[in-house]
């Protein structure tokens, strides 16, 4: 029990960073130019352009999962977070929050290159995965809006869950759902 618990707190503070990243750091210069102009320069004008969300198979050569994620390395910065679980609350706790963490991290990074690209995808008819390609989509279309890939918990703590005001998609990319 106590691991499960430890496990979903992971999971929501998972939530909660990746929306501190993602805003912070991948949508504002304030602190590290170089995350910003990645992400929200160069990944958000690969896709959002009409046509473009979605990474066309001459593209999936240079489009790779994990390949320029700094989701590891975070991942691996939270050592003490997990040591510090374990000498306070145990062994079960302290492996509840590191499984919890990189359950995250490795969400993260597998949906995210799922949602944008064209390959089958086991889950693509799901709901749950339908849902969160749209509120990815509508994250590129609005980059202030819907910073959570795997789970919104923390756009919904912090005021920035929404779908109003986004374009439809174009015709011409059809939608792999």
């Amino acid at each position: 029990m106590v691991f499960v618990l430890a496990f979903l707190f992971a999971v929501w503070l998972g939530s909660v960073i990746e929306w501190v990243v993602h805003k912070h750091f991948m949508h504002s210069i304030r602190f590290m130019r170089t995350p910003h102009d990645r992400h929200a320069v160069m990944h958000h004008s690969e896709r959002r352009a009409p046509g473009k969300f979605f990474a066309k198979e001459d593209e999936l050569k240079d489009y790779h999962l994990f390949e320029t994620s700094f989701m590891p390395f975070l991942w691996l910065m939270h050592t003490p977070l997990f040591l510090g679980v374990y000498w306070k609350l145990g062994v079960a706790a302290g492996l509840g929050v590191a499984a919890g963490t990189l359950f995250y991290v490795l969400a993260y990074e597998t949906l995210h290159w799922h949602i944008h690209c064209p390959e089958e995808f086991r889950f693509r008819h799901q709901a749950w995965f339908r849902f969160l390609i749209e509120h990815h989509r509508r994250h590129h279309n609005r980059s202030n809006i819907n910073y959570n890939v795997v789970f919104p918990i923390a756009d919904l703590m912090f005021g920035t869950l929404s779908y109003r005001d986004v374009p439809p998609e174009p015709e011409h990319e059809a939608v792999l759902l």
